[in-house]
């Protein structure tokens, strides 16, 4: 439990000061502005670390919170909602699929 805390507290002071311009320009990105820019974005990345770091009971929630990441660094690379959203949903369609077929397969309902 404290690991985790230590890791979420980790990943959001570094969101704050170091990576603090990125984050305002992905906050930016998202319509907000001043305070909320800096501080949305870096709360979100945190909780999620923070979730990511249960290595016990992983689920669907693990799956958003690797969502909310990797969305927020795709924004900070591109700066371009359009693109992003694109790409995160080509990502969780080919996900989706790649997930039923597996499913399928383990079944035996691929003969």
């Amino acid at each position: 439990m404290l690991g985790r805390v230590a890791a979420a507290l980790i990943a959001f002071i570094l969101c704050v000061f170091h990576w603090q311009d990125t984050i305002i320009a992905v906050g930016q990105l998202l319509g907000l502005s001043g305070f909320w820019a800096l501080y949305i974005p870096s709360a979100l990345i945190g909780l999620s670390v923070y979730r990511i770091a249960d290595m016990d009971s992983w689920g669907l929630w693990d799956a958003a919170s690797f969502l909310v990441i990797g969305s927020i660094i795709m924004l900070a690379m591109t700066s371009d909602p359009e693109a992003t959203a694109y790409e995160l949903v080509k990502g969780v369609v080919s996900f989706s699929v790649a997930a039923i077929l597996g499913a399928l397969a383990l079944r035996g309902g691929g003969r």
